[in-house]
């Protein structure tokens, strides 16, 4: 009787960090090396940055031939003059078309696709086998919008059709245009999110938008919405009234309040009805990445 040995392909992660490169992406991609077994972190980023991480396999998007669609965004889109935040709108939105690029150029196949404030915590292999039953995968956390902090793409064909799509609303954020894309491609997948514990074919994962990392510790700093957030805060410290205050994404379907997450090795998990939800993976808004990582 001979020894089946059964090889599993490394699975391609795709990290799009235009502009300036944010120092929470170390966190980031530590967090893969820990989570993930087999991997290769491909990590797109202008050539203006000297950002290095001998863990990734990194192009700069100059060098990155350039399609029809994604100049037609160059040339036409209002994002590219938006210069909120170092254009964080333009680079938002434009990774759409880069990743279409690299993926011509690359030819590569199954693909996941992770914003630069994700953490992971579950092995992408364990849901790769159901991921690759459909042509797109995403995260829709309301009716009119999805959030790209975990997107799935078959291969360069699907991710052609993806940038044509985003070429017919090149004015709108990422957001709305991941909207429609999910709508137009036939296949698609919406990941699940935890709500009413509904989970497509026994798939049980749970994975975040952004509400959950968001409820864990908030948004962005930066955001108005935070500082407010802290002035009241602060007052319930004043008049020594012991309370933490959580932020609900009232944009999102979910009620994170609602929820009991329990932390075991390192890794949360949604528990309900006596059964613990591996959540996948927490959009960190905070940008605190450190808070949240995984020990080795």
């Amino acid at each position: 009787m001979s020894n089946i040995v059964i090889l599993i392909e490394e699975m391609d992660l795709i990290i799009v960090a235009l502009g300036v490169v944010p120092k929470y992406l170390d966190d980031c991609i530590k967090q893969i090396t820990f989570t993930q077994k087999n991997y290769t972190i491909h990590l797109i980023k202008s050539s203006s940055s000297d950002y290095t991480n001998h863990n990734c396999l990194t192009t700069d998007v100059e060098n990155i031939p350039m399609s029809k669609n994604h100049s037609h965004f160059i040339q036409n889109s209002k994002l590219i003059k938006k210069k909120f935040r170092n254009f964080f709108w333009r680079f938002s939105t434009e990774r759409l078309y880069v990743i279409d690029d690299y993926l011509q150029m690359h030819d590569l196949k199954d693909i996941i696709h992770i914003e630069t404030d994700v953490l992971l915590y579950q092995d992408l292999e364990n849901v790769m086998p159901v991921l690759q039953s459909y042509d797109f995968a995403c995260v829709r956390d309301s009716d009119i919008r999805v959030i790209g902090s975990i997107i799935y793409i078959k291969d360069k064909e699907i991710s052609k059709k993806i940038s044509s799509i985003a070429s017919e609303y090149i004015n709108e954020n990422d957001m709305v245009i991941l909207h429609y894309i999910e709508k137009k491609i036939n296949n698609s997948l919406c990941l699940p999110i935890g709500d009413n514990d509904n989970y497509r074919n026994g798939f049980k994962y749970i994975f975040d938008a952004a509400s959950i990392g968001q409820f864990l510790d908030g948004i962005d700093p930066r955001n108005k919405a935070r500082t407010i957030m802290s002035f009241v805060k602060g007052l319930k410290k004043l008049f020594k009234k012991k309370v933490e205050i959580n932020f609900i994404n009232k944009d999102s379907n979910l009620n994170i309040s609602e929820w009991e997450i329990k932390w075991i090795n390192n890794k949360p998990y949604k528990k309900t009805n006596n059964c613990l939800i591996p959540i996948v993976n927490l959009h960190i808004h905070s940008k605190n990445l450190k808070k949240f990582i995984s020990s080795n």
